[in-house]
């Protein structure tokens, strides 16, 4: 039978276009390469529109898709209707959901009178990219061209927007390993939005200074339409660190933990600003894990930047013969405060610079700060003072839980503490990471496959734990813990005391003293206890000596193995594999430049003001050999810190301390207190209540960072249990 053609010109003209437009449709392809989801989907409504002759178009992209929620809508100018996108979103409800059951009642009423009929189509093989609606007002709408051109435009564009969500993703990951981007990210608008409600607007003007070093509880100020130049002063005029446009934002490693400042912001183009207190800071990043992530991630490298560039508000002038000299800088690095160094031995114009400011050749180190401040040979706690270390601890708080040490253990402790509300302070003697901190390389920890430095390990936990509120006095040792009465009474060497409702103690272990040399003579002058950056560099091309069969001992030959000519590494022991991990001792073996002697130890040392040669001796045939050395790293054993427990809590023979099931049923009343509670100790809990030790401090521990970790995390739920009690 033939088909007769109503209008057989009609026809070809109307097939001639269908293929015109399947064309058209086809190219778009080409055109959306590269472009952004939304650009896809404006194009895509805008090609249909005047294709199909339409009166409205909606398009809608899931947020499940990968990027944020997208809605865009057309309307004719001359249509009758007069739609807005939330009108569009509350009439359609779910389209796709409506299109599977045949019909879209809630549009089809309210359009019946403007005698509109459309047609859904779903973007993505389920519709989890999303769904397109189009209307028109033409009898027979839609036709089945009219269906073929939306179904090739649909799939075409699912394969477009499938295609942008890789490419927004592959971008996203070379951000991310990009560390100048994520330095001095750009906020969204979205996420300026959600930090505004913790902030204030204001405006700032041309030449306005926003902070100077060594301010103190300076605000985090968000750019909404100014610019900042971000400079450091120094002794010669200004250094530029970088430029900051509308989006970025200000502050470093310090600003969470409202410490004073290091650098200077200046605005050079007037605008808008929002202030955000570190109070306020805190509290968003505690509560917006996106921005949490952004913001730390920033501050911490920015931390990392200035100390690379030496670009601190401190400058330490000393020797690298000097032991104070040694002492400074180790302080300062570990406790990651960017620093400039000039070392006298090497530099002889910078001798101007102490008559300057009128010091003597004999009272270094010096340590100048902010370009005003003046110390000579400072103590730790001086200098940690002096830089406003610890500004933000009020002594005669009464808080709920002080924890005693900023090793793995401690540091895991505040962290959970914190995040959960407690109210913790924590008391470092000298750097946070402990014994762990002074480790260049941490291996077998989990969730970091290449490894993590002890200091890189000791910073991240410790940011992590000022973020939740946890607070933190370092350069303070406590000496005496008073404990007749409650709450419990922790002194500091310098006089301050500080109340406690609980205490975790994680004072940890330093090595112990070979008994057989008298290392005293040469402490600060060649003899180290941990390996890091900085002894790395002293050791260049020399032969070291590296005492210990522990881990920490073996990393230190392996990481030294990289700067020195040779490492002798002395082990008592007939082997390594009781007392190290295998990793570690296949990395020794393999070295050409590590010597392992095993059965062998310190014999004498020799040097005048300086270590210069060191001796040791074979158990085994009594051979004494010797060499040449500077450097002496003594990693072996391990002595608990807890000479100022002695009589408080029960000890074993060693001095760990004994908690949970290990304290012994009979205490002897003369040297420590006895079990005052009806209840049992808890597992970690000493024979204080109240009072629990946690990693290498506590007797039958394992000496492992995860051990450690794992410990101080535990300890908090048994520190819940002993402030309900109280």
């Amino acid at each position: 039978m033939e088909v007769q053609l109503e209008d057989p010109a009609q026809e070809i003209k109307r097939l001639r276009r269908c293929i015109s437009d399947l064309t058209s449709l086809l190219a778009l392809a080409a055109i959306w390469r590269g472009s952004e989801p939304s650009q896809i989907v404006q194009t895509l409504l805008d090609v249909l529109f005047r294709m199909l002759s339409l009166d409205f178009a909606y398009a809608r992209l899931s947020d499940a898709f990968g990027v944020m929620p997208v809605e865009i809508l057309r309307v004719a100018e001359d249509s009758r209707i007069n739609l807005s996108v939330e009108e569009a979103r509350n009439m359609l409800g779910d389209p796709l959901s409506a299109y599977a059951q045949g019909s879209l009642p809630q549009i089809r009423n309210q359009l019946a009178g403007e005698g509109i009929s459309i047609v859904p189509a779903q973007l993505g093989v389920h519709g989890e990219i999303g769904v397109i609606v189009l209307g028109s007002n033409r009898t027979g709408f839609p036709e089945k061209t009219e269906r073929l051109l939306l179904s090739v435009a649909t799939n075409e564009a699912s394969i477009g927007l499938q295609e942008a969500r890789l490419l927004s993703e592959q971008k996203r990951i070379t951000a991310e390993l990009n560390a100048e981007n994520q330095m001095w990210p750009v906020l969204t608008k979205v996420e300026i939005d959600r930090a505004r409600p913790y902030g204030r607007v204001r405006r700032a003007e041309i030449g306005e200074v926003l902070y100077q070093p060594g301010e103190a509880g300076r605000p985090c100020f968000i750019l909404l339409s100014v610019s900042l130049e971000i400079v450091q002063p120094t002794v010669n005029g200004e250094r530029l660190v970088t430029i900051l446009r509308p989006g970025m934002f200000t502050g470093e490693a310090g600003s969470i933990a409202g410490q004073r400042t290091v650098v200077q912001a200046r605005v050079i183009q007037a605008g808008e600003i929002l202030e955000v207190r570190p109070e306020d800071l805190r509290t968003l990043v505690a509560h917006d894990a996106s921005l949490s992530e952004i913001l730390l991630r920033a501050f911490m490298l920015r931390r990392l930047m200035l100390i690379d560039r030496q670009l601190g508000n401190v400058i330490v002038i000393g020797s690298r013969h000097s032991a104070e000299t040694l002492r400074l800088r180790e302080f300062l690095g570990r406790n990651g405060h960017p620093f400039s160094y000039i070392d006298l031995d090497k530099d002889d114009a910078y001798r101007n610079l102490l008559d300057r400011f009128g010091i003597a050749v004999s009272e270094i180190p010096i340590v100048i700060g902010n370009g005003t401040m003046v110390l000579r040979n400072p103590s730790t706690s001086q200098l940690a003072d002096s830089l406003g270390l610890n500004d933000n601890i009020d002594n005669s708080s009464l808080h709920d839980l002080i924890i005693v040490g900023a090793g793995p253990a401690g540091l895991a402790a505040a962290v959970y503490a914190a995040s959960e509300g407690i109210d913790a302070l924590v008391i470092e003697s000298h750097a946070p990471g402990g014994q762990a901190g002074s480790s260049s390389k941490i291996e077998n920890y989990l969730g970091f496959p290449t490894g993590v430095s002890g200091q890189e390990l000791a910073t991240r936990a410790t940011k992590q734990a000022q973020k939740f509120g946890a607070k933190m006095a370092l350069a303070r040792a406590v000496v005496q813990l008073r404990c007749q009465r409650h709450p419990y009474e922790l002194v500091m060497n310098d006089g301050t005391v500080f109340f406690a409702r609980t205490i975790v103690i994680a004072t940890g272990a330093c090595y112990t003293k070979p008994t057989t040399v008298n290392l005293d003579r040469f402490v600060g002058h060649g003899i180290h206890y941990g390996a890091t950056f900085l002894e790395a560099q002293l050791c260049e091309g020399e032969e070291v000596i590296v005492v210990g069969g522990g881990n920490s001992a073996g990393q230190a030959a392996v990481f030294l193995s990289q700067t020195a000519r040779k490492v002798y590494m002395l082990v008592r022991a007939a082997t390594l594999s009781e007392s190290m991990s295998q990793y570690l001792i296949t990395r020794i073996s393999g070295n050409p430049t590590i010597e392992l002697l095993c059965n062998s130890e310190l014999a004498e040392l020799g040097g005048e003001s300086a270590l210069e040669t060191v001796s040791w001796i074979n158990k085994l045939n009594g051979e004494v050999r010797s060499v040449k050395a500077h450097h002496l790293f003594i990693m072996a054993g391990a002595s608990p810190n807890t000479s100022w427990l002695r009589d408080r809590v029960a000890l074993d023979e060693k001095g760990f301390i004994l908690t949970g099931r290990d304290l012994p049923l009979v205490v002897d009343p003369d040297r420590t207190p006895l079990w005052q509670l009806s209840r049992p100790p808890f597992m970690l809990e000493s024979s204080l209540p109240g009072v629990f030790a946690v990693g290498d401090v506590r007797a039958g521990s394992v000496k492992r960072v995860a051990s450690a970790v794992g410990e101080g995390a535990i300890s908090v739920s048994m520190v819940h249990k002993a402030l309900a009690e109280l």
